[in-house]
């Protein structure tokens, strides 16, 4: 404890520390700028999203030894993010995971502010980390990714 100052004060500030999340002033902003946005300008944020998803996949792909392949990568971060998902082995031996069921539309919204930021994001995010990824948008908030297996 610093002196000059007393216990009860900095008890009072640790609680409010404790009892405060942190403080999201840009999924609010978000929300209502693309609540009335036009086209143009939505279409202009998503291509951002876009931009910023694969500046983020390049920097994982980085970061991870080469014993990590980019569905265990993909994985682990939407789940890191709260995000529900299910991988499955495909056919052609390569792996889908897909974002889906209870709270998929809560943890999007949680992350993302929006589904129209989330797609484009995830889409140059999974593109940066296996190029012949396929990202697939389908209703609401289900969303699949395709990884082809890789060296074939």
């Amino acid at each position: 404890m610093r002196t000059g100052t007393s216990f009860a004060r900095d008890w009072q500030l640790i609680k409010v520390a404790r009892s405060l999340r942190q403080h999201d002033v840009t999924g609010p902003l978000v929300r209502r700028l693309l609540t009335d946005a036009s086209p143009p300008l939505t279409e202009q944020v998503a291509a951002i999203a876009g931009r910023l998803g694969a500046e983020d996949g390049t920097v994982l792909l980085a970061r991870n030894e080469e014993r990590f392949d980019p569905p265990t990568l993909m994985e682990g971060l939407l789940l890191m993010w709260g995000i529900p998902c299910e991988p499955v082995d495909t056919v052609d031996g390569g792996q889908a995971i897909t974002i889906d069921g209870e709270g998929a539309g809560a943890a999007i919204r949680e992350t993302f502010a929006d589904v129209r930021i989330a797609v484009p994001y995830l889409t140059g995010y999974v593109r940066a980390l296996q190029p012949d990824a396929v990202f697939e948008a389908g209703e609401g908030c289900r969303m699949t990714i395709r990884f082809p297996p890789r060296g074939k």
